[in-house]
């Protein structure tokens, strides 16, 4: 997680890698590209609304699809999957050395602040783990590093008596130190919620505005590039949130794709950028 503000910055990056290769990145970051209509896949779709259900349980307004957010999103999760690392930082190809800031800047987005939520490996269909899950169950392992409801539901039940009746109702009553047991309860794959740099990206009071990008890469071929050292087998599924605020738009319509996509089990990484143009408790 990286906090930057226009006259000072503090960096913080969490990496958590695992041998069940579930990575997570919470960071701020862009990539350029600005289509004229975004499609957004289902994967990407599911994730906003449980982004903002979490929000809901907190008290803080929805997040907004932004197309220029998508598009920024989706062309760094489709580089990481191109040229095989898995960074904030663009560590091979065209781009290489762009940062988060850039890249969502470049996508035609000019923020007063800016966060990224980085996977890789979220969403594979058990048993082989080489196919994609249903778009639901892969945007349930991303947030919750789950796809197994009663998994999750008995863990915060039999705990801390916190049980929720389905999927809409998880998270309600819960704050940080419950998703943090959660998260040592996973060995550190309890998804972007587990992870308290991400979750305080998610549940940022400041950002007004969200995209995702999903990519599966079925010839994902390793070793995967870290910013220290490499994964030796194929992560397959690529994630990026880009959430920002200050250059909002009209929310255009959605334009979905049909549900048989993919996705994987993989890692998580965060930062955020925040310019001082109004105030707000992170």
């Amino acid at each position: 997680m990286v906090i930057h503000d226009k006259n000072k910055q503090k960096r913080g990056l969490s990496f958590v890698p695992k041998l069940t290769l579930r990575v997570i990145l919470g960071a701020t970051l862009v990539a350029p590209m600005a289509l004229q209509a975004a499609v957004w896949l289902p994967q990407e779709l599911a994730v906003v609304d449980l982004v903002n259900l979490q929000r809901s349980f907190h008290d803080l307004d929805p997040v907004q699809r932004d197309d220029r957010l998508h598009d920024s999103a989706l062309a760094h999760s489709q580089s990481m999957a191109d040229y095989n690392f898995f960074s904030h930082t663009t560590l091979a190809g065209p781009n290489t050395g762009s940062t988060p800031g850039e890249r969502i800047i470049d996508g035609g987005y000019d923020p007063d602040g800016w966060g990224e939520n980085i996977a890789a490996g979220q969403g594979r269909a058990w048993p082989t783990y080489n196919t994609p899950s249903a778009a639901i169950d892969a945007a349930h392992d991303v947030m919750y590093g789950t796809e197994d409801f009663d998994e999750i539901n008995d863990f915060f039940t039999s705990n801390f008596d916190l049980g929720a009746s389905n999927w809409d109702t998880l998270g309600a009553g819960l704050d940080g130190s419950h998703w943090d047991a959660w998260y040592d309860e996973t060995g550190g794959s309890g998804g972007w919620m587990g992870s308290a740099g991400h979750r305080n990206t998610i549940l940022n009071g400041l950002f007004d505005d969200l995209g995702v990008g999903y990519v599966w890469d079925g010839a994902d071929t390793p070793p995967i590039q870290l910013d220290s050292g490499s994964f030796a087998d194929p992560l397959y599924t690529y994630w990026t949130q880009h959430f920002a605020f200050g250059d909002s738009v009209e929310e255009p319509a959605p334009v979905p794709l049909p549900a048989a996509f993919w996705l994987l089990g993989s890692g998580l990484l965060g930062m955020v950028w925040v310019g001082r143009r109004r105030e707000a408790s992170v």
